[in-house]
């Protein structure tokens, strides 16, 4: 009897795993601007230097806030600008620049739990020197992890751990000196997060720096900063001292290969002009290696900003093919290892400081011109692009510079001047789906709840659940969810299982990722 019953738990399992099929979206076309180009990249390895050293905590570094009435998202009268936004669904969370002198900035943060309707001041960080251009995202669950540039005099890296936003008592601040090694003028960093390692692992931080350290010598070279997959509290700084008078950092998780992104634009003497590169390097081992991937023009390449996933990268950025400043993307299907492009606003007028958030198949990009802030967006990976839409309600009080404007998911947050002095506004633009993982339950096998907590429904949803641990049936399912309205949910099941101990479990929903640790007996998973 034992046996007949094995034997019918393996013939579930292997019918069940059949069963799983993809949807192929059907894709829509939108309007564009279309100058296409293939890219032929020059890709090089193990170029880079790493090195690791212990992180510490600032005590008593966070400063609450009162909570005024009726903030946009800041508008004091003192200065405010280079804004960075983050979210989590419908809670947004946003730093800022706070500068009431030019020898004085601090980095402040708001917080929205009504999907951008209102935001009120929480606090800002209390440290000594000039503080500028903070970058936050979000990790998972309720955490979220951010940086900022921190004061000429400290080459230190920052980085603020939010471990749960909604209890300001978890709010801390770290940094990693780097002075005493030859390291000195970091730039703009920009942070990209992502839960699927150790839970100190936060991400990436890309940015630009010099350093005389040990013969390593570079000057505005591409930098990565990162956790220890080994050790909690050690941190690593990596630089690839080949590409010297770099002026731009941006970052990217591909969440559904873990690997890393990083995009900078680098002044390539031998073509005579700013070329973008691509940093490659596996989240799951970032200690393996990596590659530097260069994008050839004929054109000045600047300002990239860069997203990815399931191995398709978008970088967009500025051109002055044209003798102005328009916006292009250079995209590839295939992890990078081809190119092309296509152009995406080509006007008399200057398009400036683009950002680019990703949804499910949608990218969406905003940016500067004739002082407004406008969104554009591609849903077939960059290939073609829609007609840019205004997204400031004040004609002319976007103040465009570099980084005054950043996007997520369905909302932007940029420096406005429509009182008569720089604060910071928000607002959403286009209706996008934002995938959710909201709760793993055990029982018989796995179930997870999957919301659609965007603006728009959400369609070909890919879904998976993962089983680590002594499982002999149902390791992995997929699936696809055909359809997910806005606002609404869906559970997933993972079927048979059967295994015992302990057991850690992974869902993986749109981009979206929540893991649980519980125990398996048989086909019964608790404690999740």
């Amino acid at each position: 009897m034992k046996g007949k019953l094995f034997s019918l738990l393996v013939i579930c399992f292997l019918i069940a795993s059949a069963s799983a099929t993809v949807l192929m979206q059907e894709r829509k076309t939108v309007e564009i601007k279309l100058i296409k180009n293939e890219i032929k990249p020059i890709i090089k390895e193990n170029g880079e230097h790493l090195m690791a050293i212990e992180g510490k905590k600032i005590e008593g570094a966070f400063v609450r806030i009162a909570n005024p009435a009726n903030v946009p998202v800041a508008n004091m009268p003192e200065t405010e600008y280079h804004p960075a936004l983050a979210t989590s669904g419908s809670l947004y969370f946003a730093s800022y620049t706070y500068s009431p002198s030019l020898m004085e900035q601090d980095i402040y943060m708001a917080l929205s739990t009504d999907g951008g309707e209102t935001f009120t001041p929480v606090g800002y960080w209390s440290i000594e020197g000039v503080e500028d251009y903070s970058t936050v995202d979000y990790w998972g669950g309720n955490t979220f992890y951010g940086s900022f540039t921190p004061d000429p005099s400290t080459p230190y890296q920052y980085l603020m751990v939010i471990q749960d936003i909604n209890d300001i008592n978890t709010w801390a601040l770290y940094y990693w000196d780097w002075s005493s090694y030859g390291w000195y003028d970091f730039r703009e960093p920009e942070i990209a997060c992502y839960n699927s390692q150790n839970t100190w692992e936060y991400g990436v931080i890309a940015t630009i720096a010099s350093t005389t350290y040990e013969g390593y010598e570079c000057v505005e070279a591409p930098h990565m900063f990162f956790a220890s997959p080994d050790e909690e509290g050690t941190g690593y700084i990596s630089w690839w001292p080949d590409y010297n008078n770099s002026a731009h950092a941006s970052a990217c998780i591909d969440k559904a290969t873990n690997m890393i992104y990083c995009a900078y634009d680098w002044l390539n003497e031998t073509a005579g002009s700013r070329n973008i590169l691509v940093w490659v390097r596996s989240f799951d081992d970032p200690l393996a290696g990596s590659a530097m991937i260069e994008i050839p023009s004929d054109f000045n390449a600047i300002c990239p900003t860069i997203a990815a996933y399931n191995d398709n990268i978008l970088v967009v950025c500025q051109s002055d093919a044209n003798g102005n400043q328009d916006l292009v993307c250079f995209y590839s299907n295939d992890g990078g290892n081809t190119w092309e492009m296509t152009t995406i606003t080509s006007t008399p007028e200057d398009e400036l400081y683009p950002d680019i958030s990703l949804s499910g198949e949608k990218a969406t990009v905003i940016f500067f011109k004739d002082g407004n802030l406008y969104f554009t967006y591609t849903e077939d990976w960059g290939a073609t692009w829609s007609e840019p839409i205004k997204v400031n309600d004040a004609d002319g009080s976007a103040m465009a510079e570099y980084r005054n404007a950043y996007i997520k998911g369905a909302g932007a947050v940029w420096t406005d001047n429509r009182n008569g002095n720089a604060d910071i506004y928000f607002d959403t633009v286009g209706a996008v789906p934002i995938i959710n993982v909201e709760s793993v339950q055990g029982g018989f096998g796995v179930k997870a709840t999957i919301a659609n907590v965007g603006t728009a429904d959400a369609k070909d949803v890919a879904w998976s659940i993962d089983l680590e641990g002594l499982v002999f049936i149902g390791k992995h399912k997929e699936g696809v969810i055909s359809s997910l309205p806005a606002g609404q949910s869906t559970t997933i099941s993972s079927g048979l299982v059967f295994g015992i101990g302990p057991v850690t479990v992974t869902v993986t929903a749109g981009g979206s990722t929540a893991t649980a640790d519980g125990f398996i007996v048989g086909p019964f998973v608790l404690g999740l």
